[in-house]
């Protein structure tokens, strides 16, 4: 039962890290789109750097997201699921 509850726990874990990272790409992109403003006709921003395409960007970082929300939602359902099972051991013992 702590080996379910443990892998529950990783699972919401790396889903909140995927999550962050993903939060962190949308607002890099969002500081990348308003300086694009200034960027020149070549297709370069006015520090030389080249442009990234903003809604291949935002659609991988929403993809991550929503994949980080299932990610936690099924580590959220196994530690529920490990403690109705421990839950029900106890009953029975009882």
């Amino acid at each position: 039962m702590i080996g379910a509850v443990h892998s529950g726990y990783a699972s919401i874990q790396s889903g909140m890290r995927l999550m962050d990272s993903s939060a962190g790409a949308i607002a890099r992109q969002g500081v990348v789109s308003s300086e694009s403003g200034n960027a020149t006709s070549g297709g370069t921003s006015s520090e030389g750097r080249s442009m990234i395409s903003p809604t291949g960007d935002i659609t991988q970082a929403l993809l991550e997201q929503r994949q980080a929300l299932y990610q936690v939602q099924a580590g959220a359902k196994i530690i529920q699921t490990s403690d109705k099972a421990l839950g029900s051991l106890l009953d029975a013992l009882a």
